[in-house]
Order: structure tokens, then C-alpha cells, then sequence
């Protein structure tokens, strides 16, 4: 579906136009392996790879317009004969033109918005949120992680011309990112899901965690509403200064008395969780696919957002009975020696690796408990005592085996001992290789039916450890 010809997008750069300029353009895309015909192709300059070599490769795969950027003459050397049908714009920053493009995209979209954040939860409250509004709206979101400077203006570019509803997921490794992402974005319901350690490692204290979260409550278009945890501490308190509207969602109530309140959680099937939610005079039974209160929690928030867009809790907990989860967070899988895999792969820090602790102990429900931990990176001065942590709930949980992978995964261990675990429990491991050989032993010696949970920050490509614990399809055809 053509959103723009290739002078409007010369016309929005301000920038000179080679090539067709009646051409019609759809979508965006930052690889030209990705093209699938009509896409503007961004040739970002990158330390490895340059996107000015790929150009040619794009328009052969069907790209129509290729962005690029200038050299310090002015120009790239080695410009390209521009086929038939075919348009080039130079720029001086590629990632600029994305931003500008996306910005004004958002504006013709006439969507609204819906922005997530936080150091937990972001992806999985996204995913769900999208699943509650698809009841009644039309509605878009990133893919995988695409939620930083360069993916969230790919999302909002790539969005369907008939998109009701854009599901925004915001990342940040620092101040003024995520404004930077709402002047882009321009929200109109904000939801942070809560203010953890994420990122200590660069931005020191977690006031400035909080800071840097409360952009995206800050930069709320006129008659945005703010979607809040009542379990989170740094959002209740961060919130009394606000003038924006705000609507909480919790189960105890812990920081504010919530108005979108889960109560009777329950165990449904080998992974699922029910639970009832109450608004106002509404009451509805949830059954999400996924377990943990932390899960729970993720749902909250979004039932909330579909209860501000009008989608009443009946409607919404439906949609989230059918909802597709991102790719390697809590996904289930038959392994090795009649063992049932938890993968959690994606990201990990203290908090939520404490939570999928929690749900292995509760699901194993007796049966033998293996917990494979690895490092968890951007935790600063606070990287020793979260590990720690994290080893003194695996031990107070009764998890048990604990295998931990990495040097700075020592910790795990050590918090662990701390708390009295076994040594003849645990298993300290360098390496992912060397994981793998440790986990392989221990369920050959554990009782068949052992549950397992695989998780690690996402640098520690701990999905390798799972590829190789889970049961190939041909050895459960024997």
C-alpha cells in the first residue's frame, strides 16, 4: 500500500532527489536481505558493513528508493546507475532522514499511540496489549526488540495505512532516550511496567532509572493518561507530582490502591495461570498461557490500556486467551531424559530472574528442579549484590540443582551457599560448553520428569544451552 512517491520523501528530508521522482514507495527496511518490493532501503554507513554497497542488491530485490548517506566531499564516490523506476537521495545522516521520515509518518497515520516501558515486562505487556486492543481496533507493534532509535521509527514506518492503534515498546540505555523516542512517537497513553536495576551500570542510581523512565510520562500528548504499577515503589512515588491522569493496576496494592485489581490466582494447565480482575462494577476470569504473578501483572496493564480505549474486561481477557507471545520468554519444550524445558532466554536481571525461579519451584510442583542461571550484564556497582540475590532465592525456593554459567555468575552461587544450598547441588561452570556437559549429567542422574529453567541475559546466548537440552523431533518419533 503506497504511503509516499519519492519526491514527498525528498520533499520531508529537504534533500535532492536522483531518480524517479513519481515512483511509489511502502515500507522501510535497514537490511536489503529484508526487501520484499516497494520498501525505501536506509544505507546506513555502519562500522562493519557499509548499506551505500548494498544499494544495487535493494533495488534488484524490489526496494524502489534508497536513502544514503553523504561523504565528507559531499557525495559517495561510486554512485550507482539508477535503473528505471528506480531513486536515490543522498543525506547527510541516515538515521536522521529515519527519524524525520517515522515522525511525520506518525502524524499521516492518524493512529493512536500506546507507549511501554520499563526494566521488566516491556515486551510481554506490548504483546499483551496489542492482544486486548486487536478486539476492537486495528492494531500494530514492534517486532522482537525492534524498540530503540532506529527500530521504533522502523516500526511506526512500516505500519499499515488502516493502523487504529501503534503498541509502541520503548527501550533506553540512558537520559533523554526515550523523550528523544516520544518527540518521534508523540504517545497518548503511557505505560511504565516497573522501575528496576536495568541499566544501573550506566545511568548509577536507580532516581536516575526512574528519571530516565518518567520521560515517557512527561512527554504525553495533551490528554495522554498514564497507565502505572501499584507494586512498583519508584512509579507510585514518581507519580504524586504529576499532573498527568493515571490509572493503577496490581493485586496487593502494595504502593496505591489499584484500580484495575487480579485476585485468586490459580495454576491452568502445564503453564497457564487464571485469575479474576475487577474494575469498578466489571468482573471478568482471566486464562493467559503463561505463568507467574509478575505475568499477572503484565496482563493488568494491559487489560488497563483496553479499558481506556473502551474495551471492557469480558473483551479483553479474551484477547488475551489467544495472544501470540515474543519469541525465547518462558516458551515450553519437551527435553532430554522426559524433562520439560523452561526457556527464558531473552533478557535477565534480578528481578526477573527471581520471578521465573518462582515459577519453576511452583510448576515443578514436587518434581526435581534445575535452575541453569547465567550472567546478568548492565547492573553496575550493583552486579555482585544482584547476583547474590538472585542464589539466596534459589536456595530459600529449594530449587534443585542450580548450575550457574560465567564468571560473574559466580555470585549466584555464592549467594546460594550463603543461604545453606547444598554444594553437592550446585555446579559452577565457565562456560556455556561446559553447561551444557554439567546439564546433561544432571538429568541423567535426576529422576525422569525433572523441570528445568534456561535463563541468562541476552549477551549470554543461553538459547544455545536450550537447543542442545531439548529433545530433537526425530528422537521422540522412536
Amino acid at each position: 500500500m503506497t504511503i509516499w512517491q519519492t519526491s514527498t520523501v525528498a520533499r520531508i528530508l529537504q534533500a535532492g532527489l536522483r531518480g524517479d521522482p513519481e515512483a511509489e514507495v511502502q515500507g522501510c527496511v535497514l537490511d536489503s536481505r529484508q526487501v520484499e518490493g516497494g520498501e525505501i532501503f536506509m544505507a546506513f554507513a555502519g562500522q562493519k558493513v557499509n548499506g551505500f554497497d548494498y544499494i544495487v542488491s535493494a533495488w534488484e530485490r524490489g526496494a524502489i528508493l534508497a536513502v544514503a548517506e553523504a561523504d565528507k566531499a559531499g557525495i559517495p564516490s561510486g554512485i550507482p546507475d539508477i535503473p528505471e523506476g528506480k531513486a536515490l537521495i543522498i543525506v547527510d545522516s541516515v538515521k536522521e532522514a529515519l527519524q524525520k521520515l517515522a515522525a511525520v509518518r506518525r502524524r499521516e497515520l492518524g493512529a493512536k499511540v500506546i507507549a511501554v516501558t520499563g526494566s521488566n515486562g516491556k515486551t510481554t505487556t506490548k504483546d499483551m496489549i496489542a492482544a486486548v486492543l486487536s478486539q476492537n481496533f486495528k492494531v500494530y507493534k514492534n517486532r522482537e526488540n525492534q524498540n530503540n532509535e532506529l527500530g521504533l521509527p522502523l516500526t511506526i514506518l512500516n505500519a499499515p495505512a488502516d493502523t487504529e492503534m501503534l503498541v509502541l515498546e520503548m527501550g533506553m540505555r540512558g537520559l533523554r532516550q526515550i523523550a528523544a523516542l516520544c518527540r518521534i512517537a508523540q504517545p497518548d497513553t503511557g505505560v511504565i511496567t516497573n522501575i528496576g536495576l536495568t541499566h544501573l551500570e550506566l545511568l548509577e542510581t536507580q532516581d536516575k532509572i526512574a528519571q530516565a523512565k518518567w520521560e515517557l510520562i512527561e512527554s504525553l500528548s495533551a490528554g495522554g493518561l498514564a497507565v502505572l504499577n501499584a507494586e512498583d515503589m519508584y512509579s507510585c512515588h514518581k507519580a504524586r507530582d504529576t499532573q498527568v491522569p493515571v490509572l493503577y493496576y496490581g493485586l496487593e496494592g502494595q504502593y496505591h490502591d489499584p484500580d484495575v485489581q487480579g485476585r485468586d490466582l490459580q495454576l491452568s494447565g502445564l503453564l497457564g495461570t487464571s485469575f479474576t480482575v475487577t474494575f469498578a462494577e466489571q468482573k471478568a476470569t482471566a486464562e493467559l498461557p503463561l505463568p507467574g504473578k509478575h505475568i499477572v501483572l503484565d496482563a493488568l496493564a494491559a487489560l488497563t490500556v483496553g479499558l481506556v480505549w473502551g474495551i471492557p474486561l469480558q473483551e479483553g481477557v479474551r484477547g488475551l486467551s489467544g495472544m501470540e507471545i515474543s519469541k525465547m520468554r518462558l516458551e515450553t519444550m519437551a527435553g532430554i531424559n522426559n524433562s520439560l524445558l523452561i526457556s527464558d532466554v531473552y533478557n535477565a536481571n534480578p528481578v526477573s530472574m527471581i520471578a521465573s525461579l518462582s515459577v519453576l519451584q511452583e510448576r515443578a510442583a514436587g518434581q526435581p528442579a534445575v535452575a541453569i542461571l547465567g550472567e546478568m550484564y548492565e547492573l553496575g556497582a550493583n552486579s555482585q549484590a544482584g547476583h547474590w540475590e538472585v542464589g539466596e532465592a534459589a536456595a530459600e525456593l529449594g530449587i534443585s540443582r542450580l548450575i550457574t554459567v560465567g564468571k560473574l555468575a559466580e555470585d549466584i552461587a555464592n549467594g546460594a551457599r550463603y543461604r545453606g544450598y547444598p554444594a553437592e547441588s550446585l555446579v559452577i561452570c565457565a562456560t556455556r560448553a561446559e553447561a551444557i556437559l554439567q546439564a546433561v549429567k544432571v538429568l541423567a542422574e535426576l529422576p525422569s520428569g525433572a523441570w528445568v529453567l534456561i535463563k541468562g541475559s541476552r549477551g549470554m546466548k543461553m538459547e544455545e544451552i536450550t537447543a542442545t537440552l531439548k529433545l530433537q523431533e526425530k528422537e521422540g518419533q522412536k
